[in-house]
C-alpha cells in the first residue's frame, strides 16, 4: 500500500539534548454539560514534538466544544496533521472519551493508542479498542467509537506508553502488570498516587508519562 517515505531527521542544534516530550491530556466541562477527556502522545521528543502536541491538544478540544462527533475529530485531525507540511515526518496517538453524567454513558474513540483500564468491583480489565489507526499514518483512515455505562466505584485509567513499557519488558507484560496493580491498590483513598508510585522509577524511567484517571 502506497505511503509517504520515511526520513530519517536529525534535530537542530537547538533542540539536541532537548527531552521535552509530546504527551498531553485535557479534562474540560463541555456546553452541554458533558466532559471531554483526552489523553495523546506524539511521537518523539523536542520543540517540534511540542508544537505538534499543541496544535492536536487545542485543536481536538476547540472541535468538541462545537459539538463535533468524536470519530470526526480524530479523522480531521489526521488530515491536519498529513498535511501539515513542516511536519510531515510526525505521528500521534490519541484516545478520546465524552462522558455523560446523566446518563452514565462514556462514548470514546482512538488513534492507535493503548485502551482503557477499567476496575470495577476489585477487577481491572482493558476495554475493546474501536477501530482507529494512529494519527498521520495514512490518508484514509476508519475511526469507529464504543461506549460503556460507568457504574458508581468505578475507576478508569487513560495513560500513554510511558506508563507500562521498559526496557527488556514485553508489551504485553507491561499492561499486565498494570492491571494486577490497578487491582491491588486502586480503590485505595489515593488510588493514582499508590499506582504511580508501585510502578515507576524515576531513576530508570526513560519515556513521558501522562495518566488520567476517573472515578464515578
Amino acid at each position: 500500500m502506497p505511503g509517504r517515505p520515511h526520513r530519517r531527521r536529525r534535530l537542530p542544534p537547538l533542540q539536541q539534548g532537548l527531552n521535552v516530550g509530546g504527551d498531553w491530556y485535557s479534562a474540560i466541562e463541555l456546553p452541554d454539560g458533558s466532559a471531554l477527556l483526552v489523553v495523546g502522545d506524539v511521537a518523539g521528543h523536542g520543540l517540534d514534538a511540542v508544537a505538534t502536541m499543541a496544535q492536536l491538544r487545542f485543536t481536538a478540544k476547540g472541535m468538541a466544544v462545537t459539538g463535533t462527533p468524536l470519530a470526526t475529530i480524530l479523522a480531521r485531525l489526521n488530515t491536519l496533521l498529513w498535511h501539515s507540511a513542516d511536519r510531515a515526518y510526525s505521528t500521534a496517538t490519541m484516545i478520546m472519551g465524552r462522558y455523560e453524567p446523566s446518563s452514565g454513558i462514556l462514548t470514546w474513540v482512538q488513534a492507535g493508542h493503548l485502551p482503557p483500564l477499567l476496575l470495577r468491583d476489585g477487577e481491572a480489565r482493558y476495554l475493546p479498542s474501536p477501530r482507529g489507526v494512529l494519527l498521520g499514518a495514512t490518508t484514509a483512515p476508519r475511526y469507529d467509537s464504543s461506549a460503556i455505562r460507568l457504574l458508581p466505584g468505578d475507576h478508569l485509567l487513560f495513560f500513554t506508553d510511558g506508563l507500562v513499557e521498559a526496557p527488556g519488558v514485553l508489551l504485553d507484560d507491561g499492561l499486565d502488570h498494570l492491571a494486577r496493580t490497578v487491582a491491588e491498590l486502586g480503590d485505595g483513598p489515593r488510588p493514582l498516587d499508590a499506582v504511580l508510585e508501585a510502578l515507576v522509577d524515576p531513576a530508570t524511567r526513560r519515556d513521558d508519562i501522562c495518566v488520567l484517571h476517573v472515578s464515578v
